[in-house]
């Protein structure tokens, strides 16, 4: 898998357009004009100009800055494209926990002693996996609303995720939650997650005890290792160095969800995809300007135009010229083999 909005911001600009010179063009904005590599689009193929395109998309009185955002939003696809097609074949899902799934009795409960209270969630594997926090459940003696936090031990000043909850008297609450995600991202890279509540918001509510059998024993996973723990702060301001480690988890229970992830992996080897970048945009584009041709949108394309850039694109096998089409997948399969090396079995023989 990978995470969209990531790959996009960290990849925007590696290609960029170039301003056209004929008369009444749009004035494209710097962030469309960004080229880290140096690459543009307009080079990829004759066909790939800004005339075209304008020419080719819905709206016939686009505005410039409208234009801009198209050419954004264009490049952008462009970029998904392009890696979904290198992770293709990847395994995505690697496990699911339910961390303490067993019977509880719903009876003594846990006081309040000022603490932060919950998760310590360290990663035993930094690299290319992501978890994510789906759901939290709480168990608490009282009907409370409060806020539940996600920490990285790198920002401990504020926390990177909030959700208001609210509990039921002596009955477990399921709570799903958006995006949760342990994983590196674009403010911190490495540290250790901390999720869970304050305990002076619980205004008189107290959190129920897992006393009952099994019901304080955790699920192990492969990737994340799990402790239930109290920390000091002041404020919204955790305290990692006054970690301690608890054996009752606060009314609470979560449940860890593993992928293969492949964003940063692709992030830090992001020139490696800026010309198969260029590739996908000329494919784009010749098949934003067929179908226009075809619904008869646009009328100065000739059948000799379309004849080039189907030669552009698809080049002439018995004559061993690859087109653009060509290129894109030789330039895929060439990423594929560069970021998912797999290395032969080697057999020998004792002497």
């Amino acid at each position: 898998m990978i995470r969209p909005d990531r790959i996009k911001d960290e990849m925007f600009g590696g290609v960029g357009w170039r301003q056209p010179t004929l008369a009444d063009s749009p004035v494209i904005n710097a962030a469309n004009l960004e080229s880290k590599s140096g690459l543009r689009f307009q080079d990829g193929s004759f066909f790939v100009t800004i005339q075209n395109l304008k020419e080719t998309q819905e709206d016939p009185l686009i505005s410039d800055d409208d234009f801009n955002t198209y050419l954004e939003n264009l490049q952008e696809s462009v970029i998904l494209e392009t890696c979904q097609k290198i992770e293709e074949g990847q395994t995505d899902f690697v496990e699911s926990n339910n961390i303490y799934a067993f019977e509880k009795s719903f009876k003594n409960t846990i006081e309040p002693n000022g603490k932060f209270v919950g998760f310590q969630v360290e990663r035993l594997t930094q690299t290319n996996i992501l978890s994510k926090i789906n759901w939290i459940e709480l168990a608490f003696d009282s009907a409370v609303t409060f806020n539940v936090y996600l920490y990285n031990s790198n920002l401990p000043e504020s926390p990177i995720k909030t959700n208001s909850v609210t509990t039921v008297a002596n009955e477990s609450v399921i709570v799903v939650l958006d995006d949760w995600e342990i994983a590196d991202n674009k403010l911190f890279k490495g540290g250790t997650f901390y999720w869970g509540y304050f305990e002076d918001d619980l205004a008189g509510a107290k959190a129920l005890q897992k006393n009952f059998e099994l019901s304080n024993l955790s699920v192990t996973t492969r990737y994340n290792f799990i402790l239930p723990v109290a920390l000091d702060h002041t404020g919204l301001v955790i305290d990692v160095t006054t970690e301690d480690t608890k054996s009752d988890t606060f009314g609470l229970n979560f449940n860890i969800d593993t992928y293969n992830d492949w964003t940063e992996k692709f992030i830090r080897n992001k020139s490696m995809f800026y010309q198969v970048f260029q590739y996908q945009m000329a494919e784009k584009t010749y098949n934003q300007i067929r179908f226009s041709v075809q619904s008869n949108r646009i009328e100065r394309i000739t059948t000799g135009f379309l004849d080039q850039m189907a030669f552009s694109i698809y080049g002439n096998v018995e004559r061993g010229l690859i087109g653009i089409d060509g290129k894109l997948r030789r330039s895929v399969k060439n990423l594929q083999k560069s970021l998912f090396y797999k290395s032969f079995i080697s057999v020998g023989t004792l002497t």
